[in-house]
């Protein structure tokens, strides 16, 4: 009997034992936050690298194409197109202004031949720094490499163009050849017809040089050589494009000073300086005008001169219009020097 009672008891109990754990609540299970992540995104490949070199100024690039041109040798011949301007009858004593426009022009500006003279040029009467006179009446004097170089700096500012003078000055020919197969154009100064230069006596020192003024100044756009003749191709405002004996041309431009001025193309600065031009260019002819412009300038500059030369001395009009036989030379007044300012003086507008 009592086998079948623990038989039967022992059975139930484990059914209620079970049944007691299976009605115990029981606690939630601890979750955890999920937190939502992105895949990886690759660095875009086309993305700007920083340069580790400083950005270099304008005049640094200058100096390194210079450095790299002076760095070639020069053909046998050289050449830049050119369009041949004369100056008269519009600027009779404005040769340098129809010199810089010729440059100007070969390396893409378009100006007309009073641009310059008219809006850009810049005036003093001392002639180193600005143009001294009215370029266009027979009385104007003239302007040194300086007010030339000030000149271009007034239109760059002006119109944005990427041109740089440089002061060129006592370079020997066979160095400005380098800088024409480079595409430079050179402003130099020279004489009326190459004569012998006819100095005044009268000079100004500026800045360690000393630029003596001579009556039959004159200035015309070197634009091409040829070696192998010893000839130079020249843009001369009173002849038009004329072609003359190299040593000659060097040996009168290093008498008066060695004075020149050469244009850069400042977009062009990371362009490598070739020896020669691979086409041969032209020079388009000469177009005289048939009647004055009608606007002429009437005011005067309204800067004050540093340094005034007697006026009787600088007049080149008629170095200009006739060619003497034998030139004379003018000395300044010994009493006092001149103080008349030129009637008429074109306004410099910036």
């Amino acid at each position: 009997m009592k086998r079948i009672l623990c038989s039967i008891l022992i059975p139930l109990l484990l059914l209620c034992s079970c049944a007691s754990e299976n009605s115990a609540p029981t606690e939630p299970a601890e979750t955890v936050p999920v937190i939502a992540t992105q895949p990886p995104t690759a660095a875009p490949t086309d993305a700007p690298k920083k340069s580790v070199f400083p950005k270099l100024s304008t005049e640094d690039l200058v100096k390194l194409r210079i450095a790299s041109i002076m760095k070639t040798k020069p053909g046998k011949t050289g050449s830049i197109s050119v369009e041949a301007l004369e100056q008269y009858p519009e600027l009779p004593t404005g040769c340098e202004a129809v010199a810089l426009t010729i440059a100007l022009n070969a390396l893409g500006c378009k100006l007309e031949k009073t641009e310059i003279a008219e809006e850009y040029l810049q005036y003093d009467d001392n002639y180193v720094i600005g143009f001294c006179g009215d370029p266009f009446s027979d009385g104007g004097a003239g302007v040194m490499p300086i007010g030339i170089i000030a000149t271009v700096d007034n239109y760059v500012k002006a119109t944005g163009a990427k041109i740089y003078a440089y002061n060129s000055s006592h370079m020997p020919l066979s160095d400005l050849y380098k800088f024409i197969d480079a595409g430079c154009p050179v402003v130099m100064w020279t004489t009326y017809y190459m004569d012998e230069p006819w100095f005044t006596g009268e000079s100004i020192d500026y800045d360690g040089e000393t630029y003596q003024w001579y009556n039959n100044e004159h200035c015309v756009a070197l634009y091409g050589y040829d070696r192998s003749d010893g000839t130079v191709d020249i843009a001369d405002p009173l002849r038009g494009a004329v072609t003359v004996n190299a040593d000659e041309f060097e040996r009168i431009n290093h008498e008066i000073g060695g004075w020149s001025v050469t244009l850069i193309d400042t977009s062009k600065l990371d362009t490598p300086a070739t020896e020669k031009p691979t086409e041969k260019p032209t020079v388009k002819p000469t177009v005289k005008p048939t009647e004055k412009p009608a606007k002429k300038p009437t005011e005067k500059s309204t800067e004050k001169p540093t340094v005034k030369p007697a006026s009787a001395t600088l007049n080149k009009s008629a170095a200009a219009t006739e060619k003497p036989t034998q030139p004379t030379v003018s000395k300044p007044a010994e009493t006092q020097p001149a103080t008349e300012q030129p009637t008429k003086q074109p306004k410099h507008k910036k």
